[in-house]
């Protein structure tokens, strides 16, 4: 007699499996709330349609009245005010450059500057009587004849917005003529152009006499404002090697300190608006091209305004495209849809225009990056059309009530519009959360936000409405069999042809083609790894070109600037010391040490100007307080010294000196990585060398250049690697977890492809970068849902794979092919955009759309069947019992303790999770 079976305790399945049960338990709750959500919605659509659309339209009317309140410092067309304040829309406010910018500046407040350069033409002599007689017209333009109406109705000009260094004293220039010819800048010229008629003279006589007459305080001042293709050499060298210097000269560049006020800024563009009115750039003796503060800002807003005809276009061109896919796709026979179309293109449109609306009313404004909201409403709002209009016809004819046909249609249609706006809102929404830093960029995916979710309102009420009053008394018609009618229908039924053979050929050679699995699992494979391997070599850096219209005259400065300087400009550093401890002999002693210091720095371009280590630096270690606050003031009332360090102190002596200001001349690398090379060591050879001293060390290049390139890199993957995750979560809410992965980690491989893109086309990690690599994510997160949900929503279970991505393809490959066909319409036109960086944009766009749809389509289906197909072959359903391990018995749970009884249990049990397996 054997052994009676003793049963054990009862089993439960591992950890994992009942984490995934319990999420894909969620998933079908959500799924079923969604779909009572929606057959409700539907019959409320249906019976009062009209209500629906006033509704919805009542919305967005609602929002449009927040544009007026949108906050900006610029005025497009009057109505629209956008944020064109580098340093408050495109610098990341975390950074500790930033940080002590800000510090250091609310100290002594910082100025805005104009200047421009002015380069001989036809091998004409800088040292030439014509030459500087041209660059002094220009000084005296911009000091003495520009002038502007101020707000309150007053004629202001250069000396009444200009930085003055004490009161009383004159603005602070750095006239390029002044500094060659001294004040009496007319007499000067006037003996140039003498000994230029006196033939019998030397031709270097010129350059001869402008170097005898100059002092030391003119020929320090030399290399800040002449470009010379010979090095300097110095204050202190010969008349021979000085002229030689100057003889060689390409340019001069003059600027004007402004006070950084409103009128500073209107000063500023009646300046630059002069300059080129009065012909300076055409001038057959020298070229002169300007750029000043407000340069940026001036392009930015002339950005914006071209953006506005081609969202036009783009309207127009999207509204085509829809009549010329969708015109006659009805679910009648014989009828078009043309108005619905025309009405449902309206509707991202309209989104766009509320989103903005709904930012005023939060009291924010929108930068340059803004105005491409509108482009990207258009590209990911139009294809949830074609998602409706597809799940309408699919209802079929034969139902003649058009609420049993809202109630079938609107739940498949709502849930794919609905799971495909969460994922990019997740996706935005992350990337906003994790982008607070930077202004620009967080409302940029805030707008987008709004969009998608202004969008998404429309999509599943507004546009079914039309649709149901479209369609409430269709009959069966006869196609037309000539004339107009005939030729429009058929030119509008290319839609309906390239659904049928994608509907025919794309998923049977997806299920049953080996060689067609083979090549777009290669691909897909083979892009992912090579986009992987050299996207991580993609460099960093954004030229400040990418942000200049292409017809602008700041172009010429640019190439001006570099071709005049050869890689390098002159920048004028700050050193702030806070409370200044001025009766400490070992500060001053330090104080002292640290200008030396940066005195025999390699990029010094003039010795450092510190008007309190000269006040107090020589002073000995057993000072009194009374020699020192006499040291000091005796230093800033100085009829000479005074006037020019009393702008650099604040507060009184000794302890009630607040805070003294110091400056430094350097070369500053015009290249990305050198500038920002050079910006972390200054920091850290005056913080980490000085500490005691407690200096900050700015500029504004700093925050918005060094810093931003420093970090930009890091900060894109980690922006995408949280995207990716809030996208995970958005799935798994709508779909099982095994779909969440699969849908994810396909749009990991677009994101892949395109930074291997970016490194090709040796475009770096920018801003305008870092903003396509997360609208990557939002955008093609869509095309991979659609792909992923139609697998498994009415696909009974146990379906193998190849046969779940046919029938996959079956039901959306057309509508994610217009998906992907939309998004490429709607940033195509940007391609023709004013600014360099909106064509980067417009090309990487571009190519993720084009991946993300080939990785949807082909890829992942073609990766999955031949998986699926590779499983059948070496797995049987002997083998597979034979496969469970003891450990996989364990985790089953049985009813009873017999080796016959666990393989029913298991069988089952497999079969239960099939889906997980391939």
């Amino acid at each position: 007699m054997g052994e009676s079976a003793v049963p054990g305790p009862p089993l439960r399945p591992s950890r994992a499996i009942q984490i995934e049960q319990s999420l894909s338990l969620l998933s079908g709750l959500v799924g079923h709330a969604q779909e009572s959500f929606f057959r409700c919605l539907a019959r409320g659509i249906a019976r009062r349609p009209i209500v629906a659309i006033v509704a919805t339209l009542t919305v967005y009317v609602g929002c449009l009245p927040g544009m007026l309140l949108l906050g900006g410092s610029e005025s497009m067309f009057g109505i629209l005010t956008i944020n064109t304040g580098f340093l408050d829309t495109f610098t990341f406010t975390l950074t500790d450059e930033y940080k002590d910018y800000m510090r250091a500046t609310d100290v002594f407040p910082d100025t805005r500057s104009l200047v421009f350069i002015a380069k001989p033409l036809d091998g004409r002599s800088l040292i030439s009587s014509a030459v500087l007689r041209q660059i002094r017209k220009a000084e005296v333009q911009i000091q003495n004849d520009s002038r502007f109406e101020s707000i309150q109705g007053h004629q202001l000009g250069f000396h009444d917005v200009g930085e003055r260094s004490s009161s009383g004293s004159p603005c602070v220039t750095r006239s390029a003529t002044i500094t060659l010819l001294g004040n009496d800048v007319a007499t000067r010229l006037s003996e140039l152009e003498a000994l230029e008629r006196n033939v019998s003279a030397p031709s270097n006589a010129a350059v001869q006499t402008v170097v005898a007459a100059m002092n030391m305080q003119q020929r320090a001042s030399l290399p800040l404002l002449i470009a010379s293709s010979r090095p300097f050499p110095g204050p202190g060298a010969t008349e021979l090697s000085l002229s030689e210097w100057l003889s060689a000269s390409t340019s001069a560049m003059s600027t004007f300190t402004l006070m950084d006020t409103d009128d500073g800024m209107r000063f500023e563009k009646q300046a630059a608006k002069d300059i080129n009115d009065n012909g300076y750039p055409e001038n057959t003796v020298v070229r002169i091209n300007q750029f000043s503060s407000s340069t940026i800002a001036t392009e930015s807003l002339l950005i914006g305004i071209d953006h506005v005809p081609l969202i036009a276009i783009t309207i127009s061109i999207m509204a085509g495209y829809l009549v010329l896919m969708l015109g006659t796709d009805t679910r009648i026979p014989g009828n078009s849809q043309v108005k619905v179309l025309l009405g449902g293109t309206c509707i991202p449109g309209l989104s766009g225009l509320a989103s903005f609306g709904l930012l005023g009313y939060l009291g924010h404004g929108v930068s340059v990056l803004g105005t491409m909201v509108p482009f990207l409403g258009l590209a990911v709002g139009v294809d949830i059309i074609f998602l409706m209009v597809s799940s309408v016809n699919a209802v079929g004819p034969d139902v003649t009530d058009m609420e049993e046909v809202m109630v079938r249609a609107l739940p498949r249609g709502g849930r794919a519009a609905t799971t495909t706006t969460l994922t990019s809102v997740s996706a935005f929404s992350i990337a906003a959360a994790t982008s607070s830093d930077l202004p620009s960029f967080l409302w940029f995916n805030i707008g987008l936000v709004l969009v998608l979710i202004m969008n998404w309102i429309g999509m599943v009420v507004m546009f079914p409405a039309m649709i149901t009053l479209n369609q409430r008394k269709m009959t069966a018609r006869e196609e037309p069999k000539s004339g107009l009618a005939a030729k429009a229908r058929l030119l509008m039924g290319c839609g309906r042809k390239l659904k049928g053979v994608m509907k025919a050929k794309l998923g049977f050679a997806v299920e049953h083609s080996l060689p067609f699995q083979i090549s777009g699992a290669s691909a897909w494979l083979a892009l992912t790894a090579l986009g992987i391997y050299f996207g991580l070599q993609v460099e960093r850096g954004m030229p400040d070109t990418y942000l200049v219209t292409d017809s602008s005259r700041v172009n010429a400065y640019f190439e001006d600037v570099e071709s005049s300087f050869v890689g390098s400009l002159p920048m004028e550093l700050g050193l702030v010391f806070d409370a200044p401890r001025t009766l400490d002999p070992s500060y001053r002693s330090r104080l002292s040490e640290l200008i030396a210091t940066l005195n025999n720095r390699s990029d010094l371009a003039l010795p450092v100007d510190c008007w309190l280590d000269r006040a107090v630096g020589s002073l000995s270690s057993s000072a009194s307080m009374c020699e020192v606050d006499s040291a000091i003031l005796t230093y800033l009332n100085d009829s000479v010294t005074g006037a020019a360090s009393g702008r650099d102190a604040k507060g009184g002596v000794t302890e009630h000196l607040r805070a003294a200001r110091c400056r430094a001349f350097l070369w500053q690398p015009t290249d990305a990585a050198k500038r920002s090379e050079q910006a972390l060591n200054i920091v850290s050879q005056v913080r980490e060398g000085f500490p005691e001293l407690d200096a900050i060390p700015y500029h504004l290049s700093f925050p918005t250049q060094t810093a931003r390139y420093r970090i930009i890199k890091d900060k894109i993957f980690s922006t995408a690697g949280f995207a990716f995750i809030g996208v995970f979560l958005a799935v798994l809410i709508t779909m099982p977890v095994h779909l969440a992965f699969l849908a994810v980690g396909n749009v990991m491989a677009v994101t892949c492809v395109l930074f291997g893109f970016m490194w090709l086309c040796g475009i770096t990690s920018n801003l305008i970068s870092f903003t396509v690599c997360v609208m990557a994510i939002g955008f093609c997160v869509d095309y991979s849902c659609h792909i992923v949900h139609f697998a498994d929503h009415d696909v009974p279970p146990g379906t193998p794979w190849d046969r779940r991505m046919r029938l996959s393809l079956e039901s959306c490959s057309f509508d994610v092919l217009q998906g992907c066909s939309t998004a490429f319409l709607g940033v195509a036109m940007l391609g023709f955009g004013s600014a360099q960086a909106f064509r980067i944009f417009a090309l990487l766009s571009v190519i993720i759309t084009l991946v993300g749809g080939f990785f949807a389509l082909i890829g992942l289906p073609c990766l999955l069947a031949l998986l699926a197909r590779t499983w059948r072959a070496c797995t049987s359903d002997t083998a597979t019992e034979d496969f469970v391990s003891a450990a996989m018995l364990s985790a089953v749970p049985t009813n009873g303790g017999t080796e016959a009884a666990k393989l029913v249990d298991i069988r089952a049990y497999l079969r239960s999770v099939e889906r997980l397996s391939l």
